[in-house]
């Protein structure tokens, strides 16, 4: 944690967002303090987590721009928190840990085993120490069988990192021509063109810095306060940023520049980005979510170019969009979309946190506060026309539309930033981790932990799996600034079976103190593991779709890249089985092919690699 903590300047602690003016109308308050409700069904099992950071050798400390986000609060995305990344670098059959963070060096993790981990970020040479590190996707560009590294940041260059595979990686990022610098965010690696190899997606976001070098460090520009009240007058606008960019592998160890031949529009706030094939025809298709605005929904062509669809499938998105990611939501094959909405949250400031209704939306991105703000009940209800101002969940229809479920899920919620899935109780159905709260100067708020009833809703288990209250407490001692505690606040967050025990646990990076590193202690489920090896598709499998029968149920999953806000969980697919205990076939449909592999009655309980035929 960053020590330095000054008196902030008169003012500094309101936001920008209260130019609106508040109603004496507002909502009576049922924020958590006031509600016993979860939304979890009875027959729903519940899993138990621990905290075992400290016995872990983790020793990891994200750190905050006290100039920006402290002594001189200003809305900016200098509170948007770094990313955290999982892979297994050293192909050693455990899967390590890539933390990013702002102020200092990146730190990364090999997994000894038991829950241990060693620190080799100086030795593997990724500490990019230098710059303002933002997220990361780990991918196999060059097929050489280890995994290499795209780290972004704030100005500071993006880097791309060829992996050695003698624990050292190799800065490739100008012969490789991926060489970007801006105000950069997510970023992921998929084979939109089937060819084989790794192409390289990038999100970035609009300018929010000045040309003064900050006194804090000399590689980071000052940043300015978003005119946020200006903004929200116009939600349905999309808010001018930095081009995103798609980079095609040439199969060579180079990229070439491809977003304006693939038709790829995006030029905004982009925060993140998700892929999955949503209309089962083959081809990976992507979304992109938006901070402030209408977010993307491309379709891939299959000739090397996209459409959008955004408007036509889902109509209105989430206007203030974060973390964005596809799952099986229902078991029906066809991807569900889940996009948490932070930026719509904002009109709350630090002392109305009593006005909170975190299940509920406003009409309005100022929520209570402006004159007519109000709870709807339907999306139509909305003063904008292409927005919805909260998270949206949609439901894949299987004929190409989408249903927007977020409020009969009860997966609204407040201050979401970063989101991953897993069925983490091996009931059969995925569940989301939502990476919440803001930090200072604002109280604390709980991460979300939303199990899947298998009944179309989730419910909050954060409390009943010891996820929530952290363990060292809601607020950092001893970091207070002008007598207010600076809260605990989650970013971003990971899934994988760090001690290969068989179940889900979760790494989460939090924003100015040490991560969450939540063992899953759960008893023994029945569960399915498989890590598959492309040979002529890409060799990390991304895009390959699975569908187990077991028990008379179907499952249906896919292999996944970075998605979920500056995250990426393990590539391992982990598939809950409930009451089944045999597995009768798992058919694998490559990316690229058109016909399954098929292998009858795998090992249940232990991790079955599958290289493609």
């Amino acid at each position: 944690m960053q020590q330095k903590m000054t008196r902030p300047t008169e003012g500094a602690l309101a936001l920008a967002v209260m130019l609106a003016t508040a109603c004496n109308d507002a909502p009576s308050p049922t924020g958590d303090g006031a509600s016993n409700e979860t939304g979890l069904a009875s027959s729903t099992q519940v899993p138990t987590f621990t905290d075992v950071l400290a016995s872990s050798g983790i020793t990891f400390m994200h750190h905050f721009l006290d100039s920006e986000t402290g002594s001189t609060y200003q809305v900016n995305p200098y509170d948007h928190g770094s990313g955290v990344c999982i892979a297994d670098v050293d192909g050693d059959g455990l899967e390590d840990v890539y933390f990013l963070d702002f102020l200092g060096s990146n730190h990364l993790y090999l997994n000894r085993g038991d829950m241990k981990f060693e620190d080799v970020t100086d030795a593997a040479g990724v500490g990019v120490a230098r710059a303002l590190s933002v997220g990361a996707a780990f991918g196999d560009y060059d097929g050489d069988g280890d995994v290499d590294l795209h780290v972004t940041t704030y100005r500071g260059g993006n880097h791309l990192f060829r992996n050695r595979g003698d624990g050292t990686f190799e800065d490739v990022t100008e012969t490789a021509g991926v060489g970007y610098s801006g105000h950069s965010n997510s970023t992921t690696w998929f084979d939109y063109d089937l060819d084989g190899d790794l192409d390289l997606y990038l999100c970035n976001i609009g300018g929010f810095t000045t040309e003064t070098i900050s006194h804090e460090a000399d590689y980071f520009f000052a940043g300015v306060a978003l005119p946020f009240g200006e903004v929200a007058k116009t939600p349905d606008n999309r808010v001018p940023g930095e081009s995103d960019i798609l980079w095609r592998n040439e199969g060579n160890g180079t990229f070439t520049d491809v977003t304006d031949e693939a038709g790829i529009r995006s030029s905004e706030w982009n925060g993140d980005v998700a892929v999955a094939d949503l209309d089962l025809d083959g081809d990976p298709d992507f979304y992109t979510s938006n901070m402030f605005g209408a977010n993307h929904l491309w379709l891939n062509n299959g000739d090397g170019t996209f459409r959008e669809k955004t408007q036509e499938l889902l109509g209105r998105t989430s206007w203030g969009g974060m973390g964005a990611t596809f799952f099986d939501a229902n078991g029906d094959a066809y991807p569900d979309l889940y996009v948490v909405d932070m930026h719509s949250d904002m009109w709350i400031n630090y002392d109305q946190i009593d006005k909170v209704r975190r299940t509920e939306k406003f009409n309005t991105p100022f929520g209570s506060l402006a004159g007519g703000g109000k709870i709807i009940s339907e999306p139509s209800d909305s003063q904008a026309r292409w927005v919805l101002f909260g998270n949206t969940f949609f439901q894949g229809e299987g004929d190409g539309t989408f249903t927007e479920r977020s409020k009969p899920a009860n997966l609204e919620t407040w201050w979401p930033w970063g989101i991953t899935a897993g069925d983490f109780n091996d009931d059969g159905f995925e569940d989301v981790f939502i990476a919440q709260g803001m930090g200072f100067p604002f109280p604390y708020w709980p991460n979300r932990l939303m199990l899947n009833n298998g009944d179309g809703t989730f419910g909050d288990a954060a409390v009943a799996s010891k996820i929530e209250p952290p363990a060292l407490g809601e607020v950092l001692a001893g970091a207070a600034i002008d007598g207010k505690d600076f809260a605990r606040s989650s970013r971003s967050a990971a899934t994988a079976d760090l001690d290969r025990d068989g179940d889900l646990d979760l790494v989460v990076n939090n924003f100015n103190h040490e991560p969450y590193l939540l063992r899953n202690d759960s008893p023994p489920g029945n569960r399915l593991r498989l890590l598959l090896r492309g040979t002529r598709a890409n060799p990390n499998a991304y895009g390959a779709r699975v569908t187990v029968k077991a028990g008379g149920r179907t499952w249906h999953r896919w292999v996944r890249g970075a998605e979920g806000y500056l995250t990426q969980s393990s590539p391992i697919l982990h598939v809950g089985l409930g009451s089944a205990s045999a597995v009768d076939s798992v058919e694998i449909l490559w990316p690229g092919q058109r016909a399954p592999q098929v292998i009858t009655a795998p090992p249940v309980g232990e991790l079955v690699e599958i290289t493609q035929e």
